[in-house]
């Protein structure tokens, strides 16, 4: 049995909590460790434990079997002892688990800072090899500055028995006493969705994420979409971020963008099937990206949308054959690139999303992933799964 870590549950509990206001943002983590949760469910017994990313208001503890896996999230308490009672809590209902289920293997996404102690302390404490998902790096992320807890959090990360990184880049950064690692660099479903059929006459360009200013590139891409005059093109963006109020006004005085703010993720997803090019212009030069493998890049691929994006350093050189890239990160970079989309037809266009998607869900679907975790479990730590 696994015991799985995470901020992360079941989408029934975190939509049902989401529809009551009672969840801020973490919808990207949901997605991730949902998927490794599920796949990892179909193959082995798992338990799931969560500390979910509540919006400053308290919760009691919830317990639900769903599908294949038992999801238990702690309660939480707002002040200034939020952390503590996490880590208590973390820690409390942890070791329940352990004394009933007797978990073989413990596997954290180490990226949120209580289940992070929690899995290296519960670790230790009952001789259970852990595993820590690393999808970022504490001491590079977006700013490249680290508050207090993201300090204490990059101590703890080096110390795992062993890591799953999303790039190989990461491995010298937390991985100082060379114990076993594995690439991984994210998980989609394994349940292909139906396609959106493309409608309207107009061809839209479709940005999906955080809106930062520095980190997200957006500013020299509305630049250069600008500038190459494409008429019959228009520019839509979801999320939220500092970029948030110039996107709107942006919005009210070109028709050619739009800005829609945060809509559920079901929504996203649609969207993303319907439009005709996905888009992430993320600079590559900062220090960060040797240690990131936008979770976008997977969502993206798996519409059947093709996509433009930056050449990233964090990204396998395999993912290129089947996206467009940006090849100038510059306006004029980006207004090239659109040109040369711009002329290519509907249907090649859908041949190139088609086979980015063939690839995702044939290669990095969640059930073949969570086999190569387990694979690397065993081989590294002798547990028999």
């Amino acid at each position: 049995m696994i015991l799985y870590i995470s901020s992360a549950t079941a989408y029934p509990i975190y939509d049902r909590l989401a529809a009551e206001g009672r969840i801020k943002a973490g919808y990207t983590a949901q997605k991730f460790n949902n998927n490794l949760i599920r796949g990892l469910g179909s193959l082995t017994d798992i338990t799931a434990l969560s500390n979910l990313p509540y919006d400053n208001t308290d919760a009691e503890r919830i317990e639900e079997s769903i599908g294949s896996a038992r999801y238990i999230c702690i309660r939480n308490r707002t002040g200034k002892l939020h952390y503590l009672y996490n880590i208590y809590y973390m820690l409390s209902e942890g070791q329940k688990i352990i004394n009933r289920y007797k978990p073989q293997c413990i596997i954290c996404d180490s990226i949120a800072f209580s289940p992070s102690v929690a899995a290296y302390v519960l670790s230790k404490k009952n001789n259970i090899p852990a595993s820590a998902i690393i999808t970022d790096v504490p001491e590079y992320m977006c700013t490249g500055k680290a508050g207090f807890f993201d300090r204490r959090n990059a101590a703890i990360m080096k110390n795992f028995d062993g890591y799953i990184l999303l790039t190989r880049q990461m491995n010298e950064v937390v991985n100082p006493k060379r114990r076993p690692y594995m690439i991984m660099e994210g998980c989609c479903s394994d349940i292909l969705p139906d396609l959106k059929q493309k409608s309207g006459n107009k061809r839209i360009a479709l940005y999906s994420g955080a809106l930062w200013r520095e980190a997200a590139g957006l500013e020299y891409f509305i630049k250069g979409f600008l500038d190459a005059g494409l008429e019959n093109w228009e520019l839509h963006f979801y999320g939220s971020g500092d970029l948030a109020p110039y996107l709107s006004e942006l919005a009210g005085k070109d028709s050619r963008i739009k800005f829609f703010g945060v809509v559920p993720n079901n929504v996203i997803v649609e969207k993303q099937s319907e439009a005709d090019l996905l888009i992430n212009p993320r600079p590559s030069g900062s220090e960060f990206c040797k240690y990131s493998f936008p979770s976008k890049t997977f969502e993206y691929m798996a519409s059947g949308t093709p996509v433009l994006m930056t050449v990233l350093p964090g990204i396998g050189s395999e993912y290129y054959k089947y996206v467009y890239s940006i090849k100038e990160e510059s306006s004029s970079g980006v207004s090239a690139a659109m040109r040369e989309i711009s002329s290519k037809s509907d249907s090649e266009l859908k041949e190139k999303g088609l086979k980015a998607r063939d690839y995702i869900y044939n290669n990095k679907n969640c059930i073949t992933q969570s086999r190569r975790i387990l694979d690397f479990i065993t081989e590294n730590f002798g547990v028999g799964l």
